[in-house]
């Protein structure tokens, strides 16, 4: 079942075009926004090809799994945009990178990532790496408890993650022939593979079949929690201009026209200014002393500060957002991750 698709890129697209008519923008920063504009089309067309095969197979005729496109956290100051997340029953979470080269890309024995474009080959970020950073960024999310988990039987379901780096299918792939050094190299895979690699994953830990049942949570639980999930998406906001550096020219200064001195009649006599009025007396202005605000720091953290109706546990902020989204459902309430069962 898909939870979230893809949000659509075409107002950045817009936003980065309209920079480039500028007449004030020089050359090597118009060569900087086009760089950029290539690289949203490319990752927009990726992500697509990828989407396309996630939703075939782990779409909504799956009852399975939950897929959430376009994933992007914030926490303690870090972030992580994920392109595609699948959830199934028991708790397992791929995290998928997806990336498309036209002309292909090529790794090495030490795992350094360069690519072709018009013939030149580019030096990389490792999505390798890229993608590991954003597991262990969820991961402490889970462990601090800032996304509660599923409970199984009374006890917590521990999430398992799985890498996934999904390449457009016709890009070629230039793995090393000695590849025993660079981690996750098998889980570099074309988008069409998508679906193998995760039956052979299942495959791996079918040994342990018996305990996977015990671990299994059911649809409907499955399907609240991806809900719940997307709701700690947080959209990026772009301010291209401050991104490369242009401003607007400034104003060149005018200085006014004075108006030429009219010339006074010669014979008329100078008239007497009116008398000034009597000054008003006004009783003084009573000054009351302000009240001390209070520490804004303290009610703001105050303010932040959510807790279950029922159990009364600390509820985090999305938490709390989820159960107002639902009014009709939770009676304008709040409640945890497991006490929101008992009103479902």
């Amino acid at each position: 079942m898909i939870i979230k698709h893809a949000e659509n890129r075409n107002q950045d697209i817009e936003e980065l075009t309209a920079l480039l008519a500028l007449p004030y923008v020089d050359e090597p920063t118009k060569r900087k926004i086009k760089t950029e504009i290539r690289k949203i089309r490319a990752g927009m067309a990726g992500e697509k090809e990828a989407a396309y095969h996630i939703d075939f197979h782990f779409g909504n005729p799956s009852k399975n799994w939950a897929v959430i496109h376009d994933f992007r956290v914030e926490y303690e100051g870090r972030v992580a945009q994920i392109d595609h997340l699948l959830l199934n029953r028991t708790m397992e979470i791929y995290i998928c990178e997806s990336k498309n080269f036209n002309e292909g890309f090529a790794i090495n024995e030490n795992g350094e990532f360069s690519y072709l474009y018009e013939g030149k080959t580019y030096g990389m970020p490792s999505p390798i790496e890229q993608n590991e950073r954003h597991r262990l960024l969820l991961k402490k999310m889970f462990d601090d408890g800032e996304i509660a988990v599923p409970t199984r039987l009374g006890l917590r379901m521990k999430p398992a993650f799985y890498h996934l780096i999904l390449i457009g299918n016709s890009a070629q792939i230039h793995r090393p022939q000695n590849g025993k050094n660079v981690k996750y190299l098998d889980r570099i895979i074309k988008s069409e593979q998508v679906r193998k690699r995760v039956e052979k994953d299942i495959d791996e830990v079918s040994i342990a079949g018996s305990l996977a049942v015990m671990k299994t949570i059911s649809r409907e639980t499955l399907y609240e929690f991806a809900e719940y999930l997307a709701s700690f998406h947080r959209p990026s906001k772009y301010n291209w201009k401050a991104r490369f550096g242009i401003s607007e020219p400034a104003a060149l200064h005018v200085p006014p026209v004075q108006a030429a001195p009219q010339p006074q009649p010669q014979n008329s006599a100078p008239q007497a200014a009116p008398p000034s009025p009597p000054a008003q007396t006004e009783p003084p202005v009573q000054t009351v002393p302000a009240q001390a605000a209070p520490d804004t720091q303290q009610a703001a953290a105050a303010q932040k500060r959510y807790f279950c109706a029922d159990c009364r546990k600390s509820v985090s902020e999305n938490a709390a957002r989820y159960c107002w989204s639902r009014k009709a459902l939770f009676q304008n309430r709040i409640y945890c991750f497991d006490c929101q069962k008992k009103y479902r």
